[in-house]
């Protein structure tokens, strides 16, 4: 082993004393001083810069917008965080638009470790019931699952809003009496294995309130809706075969009196095929018009009412009555009797007809009923589909083009279920207005290997189309 070499002698050195404090002082000083600037900047300077809180909001009804006292939108109720300037606040709440109340509140200015956690606050609120608010609330369910029935499948482009879900909460938290005929309404329009679960979520809600809803109806539309979406369906079967009609002519119009009829075709219980599931109707005496409102009798129409001109086509879109192909590539004229059915008219232009029509000859015309177009083209078994709009009918013992030509608008609504309950249906549809309607009978781009007298078209009420017009009934 060697031996060990000894090693240099050093001079120790020695840190002077700044005004008699060692140097380590200093050193753990800054280290201490830089640990409290940084958790300045990092815990504090944030909460005193932003000025901020954080709230949350719980009210007893959903889809509740809330906005602040200056009218600033802030969002919805379903749980989520809002960062606010401190400060009281009155806020307001709307449910389905219609204010549902305000209340006040502070939020309070947080200050520490907001950028790591944000302290939040809930504020609630229960809205209080009203009759204008009840009635939106209603009117709201009712539009929207008429419009949402439209669409039969749903994948990433359409997210179906839990409109049956929603109601029946927002009616039990407000405290809704009966809503039987509207949960009726809305599950006339089930269309898709979506809307179906979310009304069976619905029937969950209220079956833990007070809310009257269970109605005979309802029970009885639940059994087919099952058969519908459980894929077992069902066949409705004719009970009796097709009949022909007769009506009795008279200065163009023909005569029907009261009858009873079955509507329709043998189809499975499965939408969209059981929109024309058999049905039993009895239909009341009326009269038809031999041909469908030509453009001559529309063009007096017009004159009549400026309103209706194709020139006043800005206020007809924003008034809802037409869309922009209202009379589009259609020249009127009151001093040449054009033939032709007219056509790109909305239902709203052919009602005004109706009413004008009904004042200037002291007699009532309508336009017909599904009910009625089907008796009526009973009585032209005979007659062939119709593939122009220049077709002359030699044959005066029907009806003129009945099928083919232009589609033609009824009354009736569309329900897409009504064949299930076909006159409550019509009851329905006569109180809440929110359908499209039924249009019958083809027209010429059709042929009859796909359109017959049981078909049902649907067309929306302010929308036109160069395939569809209509006639009209006197009664």
């Amino acid at each position: 082993m060697g031996k060990k070499k000894a090693l240099p002698e050093v001079e120790p050195v020695h840190l002077k004393s700044i005004h008699g404090i060692r140097p380590g002082i200093f050193i753990l000083a800054g280290i201490a001083a830089t640990v409290v600037i940084l958790f300045f900047l990092v815990c504090v300077m944030p909460g005193l810069l932003s000025g901020s809180g954080y709230v949350r909001f719980e009210t007893n009804t959903v889809n509740t917008a809330i906005y602040t006292g200056d009218g600033k939108y802030i969002g919805s109720s379903e749980g989520s965080m809002y960062r606010l300037p401190s400060g009281d606040y009155t806020f307001t709440f709307l449910v389905d638009g219609i204010e549902a109340g305000r209340t006040e509140a502070h939020v309070p200015h947080r200050i520490f470790f907001t950028i790591f956690t944000h302290k939040t606050d809930v504020i609630e609120f229960n809205a209080e019931n009203s009759p204008e608010l009840e009635r939106e609330v209603r009117e709201h369910f009712l539009s929207s699952v008429a419009s949402w029935s439209a669409v039969i499948d749903y994948d990433g482009s359409y997210h179906y809003p839990p409109l049956f879900s929603d109601f029946a909460h927002n009616a039990l938290a407000l405290g809704f009496e009966n809503i039987g005929n509207e949960l009726l309404y809305g599950a006339m329009h089930i269309t898709s294995s979506v809307m179906y679960s979310d009304y069976l979520n619905a029937l969950s809600i209220l079956s833990d309130g007070n809310t009257s809803y269970l109605t005979p109806e309802i029970k009885a539309l639940n059994g087919k809706l099952e058969a519908i979406y459980s894929g077992e369906g069902c066949n409705v079967l004719r009970d009796s075969e097709q009949v022909t009609t007769q009506g009795d002519y008279e200065r163009g119009f023909y005569s029907f009196p009261e009858m009873t009829v079955e509507m329709g075709d043998e189809s499975a219980a499965d939408y969209p095929e059981c929109v024309e599931n058999p049905v039993t109707i009895t239909v009341p005496s009326f009269s038809i018009a031999e041909h469908m409102v030509t453009e001559y009798e529309y063009a007096l129409f017009v004159d009549s009412n400026p309103y209706w001109k194709r020139s006043n086509l800005e206020n007809l879109i924003a008034d809802g009555m037409v869309d922009s192909g209202y009379l589009s590539g259609i020249v009127l004229s009151s001093s040449i009797m054009s033939s032709k059915p007219v056509r790109n008219i909305s239902y709203y232009a052919a009602e005004a007809y109706c009413r004008w029509r009904s004042e200037t000859s002291g007699r009532t015309y309508t336009l017909p009923t599904e009910g009625e177009w089907y008796v009526a083209a009973l009585s032209a078994n005979d007659k062939e589909y119709v593939t122009t709009l220049t077709h002359d009918d030699w044959k005066d013992t029907s009806p003129h083009a009945m099928m083919g030509g232009l589609w033609e608008m009824t009354s009736t609504p569309f329900i897409p279920l009504m064949r299930f309950d076909y006159d409550k249906a019509l009851e329905l549809g006569e109180n809440y207005p929110y359908d499209g309607i039924i249009v019958k009978g083809g027209s010429f781009i059709n042929s009859d290997d796909g359109i017959t007298k049981e078909s049902v078209g649907v067309v929306d009420k302010d929308s036109t189309s160069p395939f569809v017009g209509f006639r009209v009934c006197r009664k």
